[in-house]
């Protein structure tokens, strides 16, 4: 599995009213349930309100899938410092577009435990076709409770 290290696009001087979605998988150092998802998710909700960002993280036993929203230069340099968290490592970018809404609204992070089953469905997406990852945003959000 490749690791991207980090991501850096130009401004394209796109419509100011779309927003950037990412979704990104990455392998946690610690076993689910442990205090470092209660500090990842205090951090994001935090600071999430503050850079205009929304989102998900889900958690299996041993990973992280985490879809983030906002503005492009605000996720570019969130993106960069989670290259940087020691709570986890192989983290891989499966996605990220710009959208006109968004599909997290109202949440500054949530977070929720991936059945068995989800966790399955999500490693077959991200293994599939490009259009299989957007299958996977797809239950991401069914997971959350949101609609769209």
């Amino acid at each position: 599995m490749t690791t991207e290290n980090h991501i850096s696009r130009p401004s394209t001087g796109s419509d100011p009213d779309m927003i950037t979605q990412m979704l990104y998988t990455s392998l946690s150092r610690h076993p689910r349930g442990h205090s470092s998802d209660y500090d990842i998710l205090q951090e994001a909700m935090r600071n999430n309100r503050s850079g205009g960002v929304t989102g998900y993280l889900l958690r299996d036993t041993d990973r992280f899938c985490q879809v983030l929203e906002g503005p492009q230069r605000v996720l570019e340099s969130l993106y960069n410092r989670i290259h940087l968290d020691p709570r986890h490592y192989q983290i891989v970018l499966r996605m990220q577009r710009e959208v006109r809404e968004r599909s997290f609204l109202g949440w500054s992070m949530g977070y929720g435990s991936l059945s068995a089953e989800d966790s399955a469905v999500l490693e077959r997406s991200f293994a599939g076709p490009p259009k299989a990852v957007l299958l996977a945003f797809g239950r991401v959000g069914r997971i959350a409770g949101v609609s769209g």
